[in-house]
């Protein structure tokens, strides 16, 4: 994940802050329900790109021996095989 999670927290309190200035935004929880809730969905946005990588790397596996002998490279089948999952899946990083 590229943000620890403390600043994961602090962009969640601006979120919720930068909401509650909204006019005509009105909360039914309370704040440290709200924050959590965000914190979470946050935290999970961002680890879809790491989920995507660790399946590539995981895939990449069954040519480890193609790649060993040089036949095939290997960040140029990573960076193939990732853009193909992104676009068949529609993820957006």
């Amino acid at each position: 994940m590229k943000l620890s999670p403390e600043k994961v927290t602090a962009l969640a309190d601006i979120l919720l802050d930068a909401l509650a200035d909204v006019d005509g935004v009105l909360f039914r929880g309370d704040d440290t329900a709200l924050r959590l809730a965000i914190d979470t969905i946050i935290t999970d946005e961002l680890m879809v790109e790491d989920r995507l990588d660790a399946e590539v790397h995981k895939m990449l596996q069954a040519y480890k021996y193609e790649i060993t002998m040089g036949r095939l490279s290997y960040d140029a089948l990573y960076r193939k095989l990732r853009n193909k999952l992104i676009a068949e899946r529609r993820i957006v990083l």
